[in-house]
């Protein structure tokens, strides 16, 4: 679960804490997001409809968002996956055929994206719910920024870039384009000092030192959650396990403290949970992902 703050960035809740001692500083009522953290790699192995549901639902929020920008071929794609999901097999009794404009799939939709989502999704007959959802995370994934949680900075020369942090290391774009790729198992280091983020990476053949690359945020805090963002995903995609509190870390920054302490996805992937099988109905299209408002009375069950 998350919230934004009262500068507006968004902060993950940390279940080792008391979650009234978190939120109590933002504005009444309390508003927090379920919402997806780790993006899969490959999202169709994941093993339960309700999970590959939910993050079907996180994906279309991005899209809607305008966090995850798509052509239009594969706006209209994915959105007749969707589709077929909910309604399922084209019926052309259903308003009089034309029902695609009735649902949000897109942030700026058009009458010609509509009339090629219907085209596709008459092409999508047969498929069930859990078939239209698995093709539609395995064409999702394909996405240049799928699963990718970027932060505005600045590089060293003072233009302002997005960094990126995905499964696989970091990402730097500008203006909406690929500059520079970080992979995990080649960076040594991260860490951030005031509102400074410095990525160490190992030399090249014929480099003798360290190059550091320096990226600048908007202030302190911005550069703490970069950073502990950071920590995560280096923890659950490249780490086998999460190393222990008191061990001296490869994460430790400036007196600061902190370690991602759920499993991995080693451990997630190497873990048989047993668990029934859940009915439930499908609500994709034009719906934000989940979040709660909580009033005053509401508040008082986080006191104790």
């Amino acid at each position: 679960m998350s919230y934004n703050d009262s500068l507006g960035h968004m902060i993950w809740i940390e279940k080792e804490k008391r979650i009234f001692k978190q939120l109590k500083t933002i504005c009444d009522p309390w508003e927090v997001n379920f919402q997806v953290k780790f993006y899969p790699p490959e999202p169709a192995q994941l093993k339960d409809n309700i999970t590959r549901y939910n993050l079907c639902l996180q994906i279309q929020n991005d899209i809607l968002l305008e966090k995850l920008p798509c052509s239009f071929e594969t706006h209209a794609l994915l959105a007749s996956f969707l589709i077929q999901s909910e309604i399922g097999d084209y019926d052309p009794s259903k308003e009089n055929g034309n029902y695609v404009f009735n649902f949000r799939f897109a942030p700026q939709q058009t009458a010609e994206l509509e009339a090629k989502v219907l085209e596709l999704h008459k092409t999508q007959r047969g498929q069930t719910s859990t078939q239209a959802e698995l093709n539609y995370l395995e064409n999702a994934k394909k996405v240049a920024m799928y699963g990718v949680d970027f932060h505005p900075v600045k590089d060293a020369e003072g233009v302002d870039i997005q960094l990126g942090v995905c499964a696989h290391g970091f990402l730097v774009y500008r203006e909406n384009l690929r500059m520079n790729r970080f992979i995990w198992s080649k960076i040594l280091k991260f860490s951030y000092k005031r509102q400074h983020f410095y990525i160490n990476v190992q030399p090249g053949e014929f480099e003798h030192c360290e190059p550091a690359m320096v990226f600048k945020l908007a202030n302190r805090k911005a550069a703490k959650l970069l950073w502990k963002t950071s920590v995560e995903h280096h923890t659950f995609f490249h780490l086998k396990a999460a190393e222990p509190p008191e061990k001296y870390s490869f994460f430790s920054c400036f007196g600061s403290k902190f370690q991602y302490s759920g499993r991995t996805f080693y451990e997630t992937k190497n873990t048989t949970i047993e668990r029934r099988e859940q009915k439930f109905n499908r609500s994709f299209i034009g719906r934000n992902i989940l979040s709660k408002s909580f009033d005053r009375e509401e508040r008082k069950t986080f006191h104790s």
